[in-house]
């Protein structure tokens, strides 16, 4: 088993894909004990995917923190493959991101029942995104990049600019402690040490033509062994250490999950959730799909970039009509339609430190 795992670490590139492994119908009757939990919500959950990839030009076991030859993407989409939302990072300082945010709202009109459902927000939201779009046709040409993000386009974000952004507004500062290669070695040795010494291992059989096998961990011994392996990193882990604690709260039982090994390497986890609830009923299977060999991430074309001046801009453009003296007439639209020469922003009595 760890020889599956060291050769999915030798890859160059990686990605995984995690959803239920189950129909509406079978989601539904294991969580309909759930507060306010619907057939609409099983509707939604089975046909949602979340998604992970990562390359790079070296094998993913020496790829060091910051390394600026390493992308990675997160993607959220529907079980046919359409991208709800996605992310593609490029190295350190690069960020692409595109949303279909009408989708996204017709998914929670779905789960809304139809927009009849009690909260109503799934209904208001749409008609808001189409007052957002109708309102974006008319942004001046330097705003082009926040029409593209609202019609689902690809746009180019640069992460330190927001950063220094919301920093010279007095927005909170991001916690400055990081795990570095050598503290991230430890925390998977510890992880992978905690396994060793207490996972039995069960042959499942083949199956799609991978080789299964059942690893049997008892959980409270196993998180307790994990929480004492983890102690050297306290320090480096910053607010995420609190989170230790809660390792004391597992509960005495054995946990169950299926590996799938195929061409030596590890291609799939599936655990069933029902183990870590009573109030679940039925089996209810979460499966990881692993790739190794994925292919080299590369940046989407003709993305434009979204500076955060822009979306300041672009809010009070639309939103002029809501802010006192930025009406009709007033200050904002006379900056716009007095000629390209002058800013989107206004005339002189309109000092934006943009």
């Amino acid at each position: 088993m760890k020889q599956a795992f060291d050769k999915l670490g030798k890859q160059k590139s990686v990605s995984a894909e995690i959803g239920f492994d189950a129909n509406a119908d079978k989601i539904f009757t294991a969580l309909r004990g759930e507060d306010d939990f619907t057939r609409e919500d099983a509707g939604v959950l089975s046909d949602l995917r979340l998604s992970y990839a990562l390359s790079s030009d070296k094998p993913l076991k020496d790829v060091e923190e910051d390394d600026d030859k390493t992308a990675g993407s997160v993607q959220v989409s529907k079980r046919d493959g359409k991208p709800l939302f996605e992310i593609r990072a490029m190295g350190a300082d690069k960020l692409y991101a595109r949303g279909d945010l009408k989708s996204v709202l017709e998914l929670a009109d779905k789960a809304d029942k139809g927009g009849k459902g009690k909260s109503g927000k799934s209904a208001s939201g749409r008609e808001a995104l189409d007052q957002l779009a109708k309102k974006a046709d008319s942004l001046p040409s330097s705003m082009d990049a926040v029409k593209g993000a609202l019609k689902g386009e690809w746009i180019l974000l640069d992460p330190k600019s927001f950063e220094e952004f919301s920093k010279s507004k007095g927005g909170a500062k991001g916690s400055d402690k990081k795990l570095d290669p050598k503290a991230q070695k430890q925390l998977f040795d510890s992880l992978e040490k905690a396994l060793g010494d207490n996972a039995t291992f069960k042959d499942a059989g083949k199956k799609n033509g991978a080789d299964h096998v059942k690893v049997t961990v008892p959980a409270k011994k196993f998180a307790q062994d994990l929480k004492e392996g983890l102690k050297p990193l306290k320090d480096k882990l910053g607010d995420k250490a609190g989170k230790l604690d809660g390792l004391d709260k597992v509960k005495d039982k054995d946990l169950t999950v299926d590996v799938a090994v195929k061409d030596g390497m590890v291609s799939g986890l599936t655990l069933d959730i029902a183990q870590l609830s009573e109030k679940i009923k039925g089996e209810l299977p979460l499966t990881l799909a692993i790739k190794g060999g994925s292919g080299k991430i590369t940046a989407p074309a003709g993305a434009k970039e979204l500076k955060p001046q822009d979306l300041l801009g672009a809010a009070m453009f639309m939103f002029r009509d809501k802010m006192p003296g930025m009406g009709k007439g007033g200050g904002m639209d006379s900056g716009v339609n007095s000629g390209a020469d002058q800013s989107p922003f206004g005339g002189p009595d309109m000092d934006f430190d943009l």
